[in-house]
């Protein structure tokens, strides 16, 4: 199952009607969004389904690309004492097949690696695309303009904070928070836990959770779905093996592009909905508003049909 999945093209489909609909009653930035939304689900629709784009990000000295080269086995990203060390989008592609998604994220071809391979080839990893991203908070611009263009293209992405920062405003103000409903497709790993006492990661990890809470995002824990929320050290492995598993199976299941498709969907709908949630205002039929209240709850996934699509592709 891929992007091309029939129920989420029927959602796609009832988004497209919506904003028809809703093109002489919505402010021109939400209709901007849910025509991005739509240009994106096709453009991803295009390129390669047995890739799985994941964007690791975090903040300056997260340990992000000490991260990014341990998943590799390489030393691909510098991790000198210059910050911010990464001052332009990397990836590391495991399977070929994988041009176009790059081109889409405009990294170019001198920045785009392999990483070192067993004998027994990717492995789990087959078909992961892993990308380093330039510091959200950093002092350049146009770092965080590209962080911002890479995060709205991948499938997936690995939030990485350390001991110190892991309640920076920035981070849950202008990413988490917005992003809540992308919980599904959203890692957030304390990294640098060598630095802490034992006993004090768990306190770490239960105040990183109820942030995470407060931002509105759930916590994929007891087999419900959301955000996968781990502790690790890059410099010593502690805790690697858990992502590797996770980003194994987020890699072989290659339903991220899906889900990610499907959240960004939600959220258009979401902003359409006030034109025909019942306001007191004047202007729109009840034959129109019914008309309306059909196709959001389609673009959703409320009727049935949309129920069963999202179960299908969450499970």
């Amino acid at each position: 199952s891929g992007v091309g999945d029939a129920d989420l093209a029927a959602r796609l489909d009832a988004l497209r009607e919506l904003t028809g609909l809703s093109r002489p009653r919505v402010d021109a930035a939400a209709l901007a969004e849910a025509g991005r939304v739509l240009d994106d689900a096709a453009a991803r629709g295009r390129l390669s389904r047995r890739h799985t784009v994941v964007a690791l990000a975090g903040a300056t000295g997260s340990g992000k690309s000490t991260l990014f080269n341990t998943l590799a086995g390489v030393t691909i990203s510098d991790t000198g004492v210059r910050r911010p060390t990464t001052s332009a989008a990397l990836a590391c592609s495991w399977t070929d097949g994988a041009a176009g998604l790059l081109d889409r994220l405009e990294i170019p071809g001198r920045l785009r690696r392999r990483p070192v391979q067993g004998p027994d080839g990717p492995g789990a990893f087959d078909g992961l695309v892993l990308i380093d991203l330039p510091d959200h908070d950093s002092a350049a611009v146009e770092h965080r303009a590209q962080v911002d263009r890479v995060l709205a293209h991948v499938d997936a992405v690995i939030w990485v904070v350390d001991p110190e920062k892991y309640g920076d405003a920035l981070l849950h103000e202008r990413y988490l928070r917005p992003l809540a409903g992308h919980a599904e497709v959203t890692f957030v790993v304390l990294n640098q836990v060598d630095r802490l006492p034992e006993d004090a990661t768990d306190q770490v990890l239960d105040d990183l959770r109820r942030l995470l809470d407060e931002d509105g995002i759930a916590l994929g824990e007891h087999g419900e779905p959301g955000a996968t929320v781990l502790a690790l050290s890059a410099l010593t492995g502690e805790g690697v093996g858990e992502l590797r598993d996770c980003l194994g199976q987020l890699t072989s299941e290659r339903r991220a592009a899906a889900r990610r498709i499907g959240a960004d969907l939600d959220a258009a709908a979401e902003r359409l909905r006030p034109v025909y949630v019942p306001t007191g205002r004047v202007g729109l039929s009840e034959e129109a508003r019914e008309q309306f209240a059909d196709r959001l709850a389609e673009a959703v996934g409320a009727t049935a049909a949309g129920q069963a699509a999202e179960r299908a592709w969450r499970r």
